[in-house]
């Protein structure tokens, strides 16, 4: 059995001036660019300014270590009691980056968490992501595989039916390919299995105003965030990857028709034979 909510199931919905809001995150981004610019010049770096891909990895580097923090400490609140509540038994942690989100499977928090399999191809993350690892106690418990979530089952060992807990935050947003992604995913889940997604998502109005600007947005965003996609419809490929026994997925808090970077946050419970 699945439910979702439609367009109008939020709560505190905010007003027109939350347009706003994506120019200026994109603004404090392409601030970033003139330090970034500096350091590089300062350190002598010079041959990284023949490399738009790896300026663009440099700048959003310095960029997301100030506002990595902040965008944490905004989503929390709805993270928290996703991941301390429903993640159990073995786990795959999908894009954690350097683990900023480790902290809440503390074993205080998940007592039936026995496994996690950190899934980071960006080997660079990894020796911050072990450290958050050990630091959230978790050490024992948790491998870093070095793959991309595709080559899980040829490269990373991981079987079919082998997992409890999928567990999917702000990364399908800019990973390449998801909709593939998201249907390899599925069958590594056991039998009432759940997936844990805190997303973002194509807004569902796109009939009104915020869907045509949301598709503007769209074509600086993904070059300020890392290609971070805010037009995907994620949701709608998460419940077409198989077969649900429930889903609860529902908006951000208090997202609506005036959101242009709005999300998806709850529950896919895996179907049993």
């Amino acid at each position: 059995m699945s439910s979702q909510p439609g367009p109008g199931a939020t709560s505190q919905e905010n007003g027109p001036i939350n347009l706003l809001r994506p120019l200026i995150l994109i603004s404090y981004s392409l601030f970033y660019i003139i330090p970034t610019i500096i350091h590089l010049l300062l350190n002598f770096q010079l041959t990284t300014f023949l490399s738009p891909s790896d300026f663009k990895d440099v700048w959003f580097a310095r960029f997301w270590a100030f506002f990595g923090p902040k965008s944490r400490d905004v989503a929390a609140p709805a993270v928290m009691p996703l991941l301390q509540k429903n993640a159990r038994g073995v786990c795959l942690d999908i894009g954690p980056g350097s683990g900023q989100w480790l902290y809440l499977f503390q074993r205080a928090n998940n007592p039936d968490i026995t496994k996690i399999y950190g899934i980071e191809p960006n080997k660079g993350m990894h020796k911050a992501l072990r450290e958050n690892a050990v630091n959230a106690g978790l050490g024992d418990i948790y491998e870093i595989i070095g793959c991309g979530a595709e080559e899980l089952q040829t490269k990373g060992g991981i079987q079919k039916e082998t997992i409890d807990t999928i567990i999917t935050v702000q990364c399908l947003c800019s990973i390449p390919t998801p909709e593939t992604i998201i249907k390899e995913l599925y069958p590594l889940l056991k039998p009432g299995g759940q997936w844990l997604v805190y997303e973002h998502v194509k807004t569902k109005y796109q009939g009104d105003f915020v869907g045509y600007w949301q598709s503007g947005i769209n074509i600086v965003w993904p070059h300020c965030f890392n290609g971070c996609d805010i037009t995907r419809p994620t949701d709608e490929w998460l419940l077409q990857a198989g077969e649900w026994e429930e889903v609860k997925l529902r908006p951000g808090e208090g997202e609506g028709k005036y959101d242009t970077v709005p999300h998806i946050i709850g529950t896919l419970t895996k179907k049993r034979r």
